[in-house]
């Protein structure tokens, strides 16, 4: 049934988009009618062109015919506050898209009066639940021609073709697409998708081999921070933070020293009192045997039968009690504390370990809900949010905060209340 009505709705959709009507959403430029039709009922599909988005999609097109690059495009717009698709800011990504795909602005065929339905279907990865695109091929789009919808000129459509093309068979950009970089996984790296810039609030992108910097500064032109701070020089810090800080060799040595006494202490006693209750039951199940004897002889008495009740009550209530696991006779190991210590004191040297690297970094990232970098002259900031600052107060309440390392300081977030963490 579902299959049957995805194919009735396909069905639908194309009827629509070869009548000339919108097969769902809306590019920008354009607005959408509402009116209602000879019959009362709500007329759906159709748009018209927007004159004020249509000037600045002109615009996009002769400056990027005439040299200029999407960023440095995107970074002119966001400097005359002109607002991008959706009001947000305009991105070199929105401007150029995928040529092959037909995303991006530049290759949006219905400014140039040709709507295209079909270029794309979607599927559902079975191993993260998400929704991939891929391609049709070519003899499945529908490609419908609706003049009334045209805004950019076929000249200056083919100008921004022929310099697509140019810049496609760039030596720069063939020996890119040769590495087929995207066959390959990316690392994640320790602070990937955590750092926040302290002036606007955007995220860090990177703008080279090993270097990070504010995505609203390097491709938006929006903020001033336009620092770009050496990926392993961040991540040095926050390792550092960890060795002194949240894992200070004295202090967690006393805790660790302390813990394992506790823990040793309650699995003795949980061994020593189910101990006592198996002797009991023994004990127990021997007086019941009497008892038994007892009666098989034929000796009666008021009170036996009262007797034997209440111990075979009590044997019931043993068997429950025993029936539990037994208590682990695993020991804390005394040295333990010292061996702590020693993986500490390596943790750099075992992150470099590539079979061990990702789960290392895992548990770390997982401590980390943010990382935000403020810049001041030449020196920077980094504060650090989530259940690792909360650890920190627990582990190192007296302290303090900051810690230093080179021109990097790092400050542990504000409060130490692990409900301000959401752990």
């Amino acid at each position: 049934m579902r299959k049957d009505l995805a194919a009735k709705t396909r069905r639908g959709l194309r009827g629509r988009v070869e009548a000339g009507k919108s097969g769902g959403g809306n590019s920008y430029g354009y607005d959408v009618v509402r009116r209602l039709g000879p019959d009362g009922e709500l007329v759906t599909g159709e748009r018209t062109i927007n004159e004020d988005h249509a000037a600045i999609i002109r615009r996009i097109f002769r400056e990027f015919a005439d040299g200029l690059s999407p960023k440095l495009i995107a970074r002119r717009l966001n400097a005359e506050s002109i607002p991008g698709p959706r009001g947000m800011a305009w991105r070199d990504t929105a401007i150029r898209g995928h040529r092959a795909r037909g995303s991006g602005l530049i290759n949006n065929e219905l400014y140039v009066g040709r709507l295209v339905w079909n270029r794309l279907r979607y599927v559902k990865d079975p191993g993260t639940g998400r929704r991939i695109s891929r391609q049709n091929p070519p003899e499945d789009w529908i490609t419908t021609d609706v003049p009334a919808l045209r805004i950019i000129d076929e000249d200056l459509w083919q100008r921004v073709k022929v310099r697509q093309g140019e810049i496609t068979a760039s030596p720069r950009v063939q020996a890119i697409k040769a590495t087929r970089f995207w066959e390959k996984k990316r690392s994640i790296h320790l602070l990937t998708g955590l750092l926040r810039c302290g002036s606007c609030g955007s995220g860090f992108a990177a703008v080279g081999k090993d270097y990070l910097a504010c995505s609203a500064a390097r491709k938006l032109g929006t903020c001033d921070q336009t620092r770009g701070y050496r990926r392993v020089e961040l991540e040095e810090v926050v390792l550092t933070l960890l060795r002194e800080r949240l894992m200070q060799p004295d202090a967690v040595a006393r805790f660790i020293t302390n813990y394992g006494m506790a823990v040793n202490a309650g699995r003795a006693q949980e061994s020593a009192s189910r101990g006592r209750l198996e002797q009991e039951r023994t004990e127990l199940v021997r007086r019941l045997n009497g008892l038994y004897d007892a009666i098989a002889d034929g000796i009666r008495t008021p009170g036996l039968k009262d007797r034997l009740e209440e111990l075979e009550a009590r044997r019931a209530d043993l068997d429950a009690e025993l029936a539990a696991p037994p208590p682990t006779s695993v020991r804390l190991h005394p040295n333990l504390s010292a061996m702590y210590r020693r993986k500490v004191e390596q943790l750099s040297q075992t992150l470099s370990d590539p079979e061990i690297r990702p789960m290392a970094i895992e548990a770390i990232r997982s401590l980390i809900q943010s990382a935000t970098i403020e810049s001041n002259g030449g020196n920077a900031r980094i504060t650090l949010d989530g259940a690792i600052t909360a650890l920190i107060g627990l582990a190192q309440p007296e302290a303090g905060q900051k810690l230093s390392v080179g021109s990097v300081e790092v400050v542990a977030g504000t409060g130490f209340e692990p409900v301000t963490f959401r752990l």
